[in-house]
């Protein structure tokens, strides 16, 4: 992530994080100086501050010409996480979700969705994590494994190397590269591809459950058998 990828995530445009990170580095400019150093056209240069403004991004600094300054980053990231807070703390309160009558078969795709779906469910996991795993995958997850195996639940892995987060690590010499899956709680599942599709199927169906649970139950008998 670069600092106009990381602005646009908090709400700028593309234009905005520009400028923002523009007076960040030179100080006081007006309009036609922003527009200069940035390359950007006077009058989308123009309109640009004018929203960065509103946002809070900039401060109107009054001169004989009217310049623009940067909001100090501290300033600017506690007004945006207080605004944050409010907005979560709103959504948890008034937004409705209706129960599922069934639980559904839910195609998870890219690499984000994917990593975030997982890192989900490791971390609101309160008994048990079964995963299967090569190696590569696991580091992926390593902060969140460790932080599960510190709150106590079970973890047993399945992987080609040893991994230090987890109760038990059951060490499979045939291991299939990017195949993973993973049970939590006996009562949610994801399997698919984390490096190359970046597809994968999640659900809490008990029909799944069962299937990926007994997957797990043979192939940590397999190995116990060849050990």
């Amino acid at each position: 992530m670069d600092l106009i990828h990381g602005l646009k995530n908090i709400g700028f445009t593309k234009q905005e994080a520009i400028i923002y990170i523009t007076l960040c580095q030179n100080g006081e400019l007006s309009g036609y100086e922003v527009a200069k150093v940035t390359g950007i056209s006077r009058s989308n240069a123009y309109a640009s501050l004018s929203t960065l403004v509103e946002k809070g991004g900039a401060l109107i600094v009054e001169h004989s010409k009217t310049k623009y300054i940067a909001t100090p980053k501290e300033e600017l990231l506690s007004n945006i996480k207080r605004d944050f807070d409010k907005t979560i703390n709103y959504l948890d309160e008034h937004l409705d979700f209706s129960p599922i009558c069934h639980e559904p078969y839910i195609t998870v795709l890219g690499k984000k969705n994917i990593h975030d779906k997982i890192i989900n469910m490791i971390n609101l996991a309160e008994m048990r994590i079964y995963i299967s795993a090569d190696h590569e995958e696991l580091n992926l997850f390593a902060d969140e494994l460790m932080g599960a195996k510190e709150r106590g639940l079970k973890v047993v892995i399945i992987t080609n190397e040893d991994f230090p987060y987890s109760s038990t690590t059951y060490m499979a010499k045939n291991m299939i590269q990017d195949n993973f899956k993973m049970i939590v709680d006996t009562k949610e599942v994801i399997s698919g591809k984390l490096i190359s599709s970046f597809e994968a199927l999640y659900s809490k169906n008990s029909t799944l459950v069962n299937i990926i649970r007994e997957a797990f139950i043979n192939e940590i008998e397999l190995i116990t058998m060849q050990d």
